[in-house]
């Protein structure tokens, strides 16, 4: 996990940095993440859990390309898929970084600009707790970041010559977590892909 969040990094310097000279903006706002279908499945019976997470979020912004970094907090709902039937309970909450790397096409339409997106995003759990509130073990952390992939679209829409309001609006596809891959190692039930909206809205500043 920590050579993705370096390999993440490293892509970031070499994008932001190629594209320096042009268009160069800065900001930050509100966003809702959902993941869901979390878990694993087996003969059409499903185990696992949806994530609800809101946060604040801020970008770097060039050109062709945007970085950005959230801090979310998770409402975790366990659910249970069972001959059809649907069952949920709490199951506890996270905290969490999430970093975005995604790379941009701009189409101008009058003062506005609508521009599709596609790109990777990587969620670092900080903390995680059951529904009594007990923390995981940090060494258990790790088995349960994520990594994702993230296409969209966006639009900005100018308040003056330097601000502009953003919003975005992405499908999020999730890789299974360790810990999915592990429970469902040596048996026949799968790991499932995480999916959900990521919603965006935020300020943005052109230098």
């Amino acid at each position: 996990m920590k050579k993705s969040i370096s390999v993440l990094i490293l892509l970031a310097l070499v994008t932001t940095g190629a594209f320096a000279q042009i268009g160069l903006s800065a900001g930050g706002g509100l966003l809702f993440d959902g993941s869901f279908r979390n878990g694993m499945e087996y003969d059409g019976d499903f185990w696992g859990a949806d994530i609800a997470s809101f946060g604040g979020f801020a970008f770097f912004d060039a050109t062709y390309a945007q970085v950005d970094i959230a801090f979310l907090y998770g409402i975790v709902t366990g659910v249970a898929e069972i001959d059809g039937d649907r069952e949920t309970d709490k199951a506890g909450s996270m905290m969490s970084l999430s970093f975005s790397l995604l790379g941009k096409y701009p189409i101008e339409l009058g003062p506005v600009t609508l521009f599709p997106l596609l790109g990777v995003g990587y969620n670092l759990v900080l903390e995680s707790k059951d529904e009594d509130g007990n923390k995981a073990e940090s060494d258990d952390l790790k088995d349960i970041h994520q990594l994702g992939f993230l296409a969209g679209v966006g639009v900005d829409y100018p308040l003056n010559d330097n601000l502009y309001l953003r919003a975005e609006a992405l499908f999020s596809l999730r890789l299974p977590t360790k810990q999915m891959t592990d429970a469902v190692k040596d048996s026949d039930a799968t790991a499932t892909l995480g999916i959900g909206p990521r919603i965006k809205v935020g300020v943005g500043y052109r230098f």
